[in-house]
């Protein structure tokens, strides 16, 4: 059986810490015990909450997430707060958490490539910072590619902005882009689908040429932890594993 330092091993193979962004801190989050045997896992966008109470109610032994449940340094873990109370929980329940945040990013086949596969761009290439860059089989209008969205992802809404351009080359970055409009820009996409920018963001896009389109932060993330999953049973096909759903996690909306 797999124990929680096989599985450490296994993806610091497949997802290389060299991978990871100078500025994150992924990996090991909470490690109770690295010899501790693993029959459950559970995957996450994030160890909220209600993560960790569904991880109990699973008996799992792990979970894994995208954003790092630890991300700056430490001054003081407290009960009391909400951040402190989720390690502390973790520990107690002798649950093991690791994180793949930029490494997931930047792997082949992590979350930008899962993002543009869920959304039929094809023929895609690395841009020059981050994200992927590709082309729609057929060139359409900015509100249909904005349905196309919605219906690819299951959302019942989007925001960004259209420049005036149809749209037939696209690049995506999951979750958030307003870093990487200038690197979009230069790539000669049309089009950026991101989870998430902020105002001025849209406004230096709409400057640029740039059509935006934004389908939340989750929802563009959301789609790589099926291939987490696909990851761990290529290598631990013995081990249970279950995905926490959206709706589990958060709500949006009314």
């Amino acid at each position: 059986m797999a124990n929680i330092k096989d599985i450490i091993e296994y993806f610091d193979t497949v997802l290389p810490k060299a991978l990871s962004m100078p500025w994150d801190n992924d990996g090991i989050m909470v490690l109770p015990d690295e010899n501790a045997n693993v029959k459950r896992v559970l995957i996450a966008l994030d160890c909220t909450s209600i993560t960790i109470e569904k991880a109990k109610s699973i008996s799992a032994d792990l979970i894994i997430t995208h954003h790092p449940l630890v991300f700056k340094s430490l001054s003081s873990i407290d009960y009391s707060e909400p951040y402190g109370k989720r390690v502390i929980q973790c520990i107690k329940n002798n649950i093991a958490v690791l994180s793949y945040h930029t490494r997931l990013d930047e792997a082949d086949g992590g979350v930008d490539d899962c993002l543009a596969k869920i959304v039929e761009i094809k023929d895609t290439q690395k841009m020059e910072h981050c994200g992927k860059v590709g082309i729609l089989e057929k060139e359409m209008s900015y509100n249909d590619f904005c349905k196309h969205i919605k219906n690819a992802l299951g959302i019942d809404s989007v925001y960004g902005v259209c420049s005036g351009n149809s749209v037939k080359k696209v690049a995506v970055i999951g979750g958030s882009g307003k870093d990487f409009i200038t690197d979009v820009k230069k790539s000669g996409a049309d089009t950026f689908l991101t989870g998430e920018v902020n105002h001025s963001g849209l406004i230096e896009a709409r400057e640029l040429g740039l059509n935006m389109v934004c389908g939340t932060h989750y929802e563009t993330e959301n789609v790589v932890l099926p291939k987490i999953k696909e990851l761990l049973l290529s290598k631990f096909p013995e081990i249970e594993i279950e995905i926490l759903p959206f709706k589990a996690e958060y709500e949006y909306g009314i």
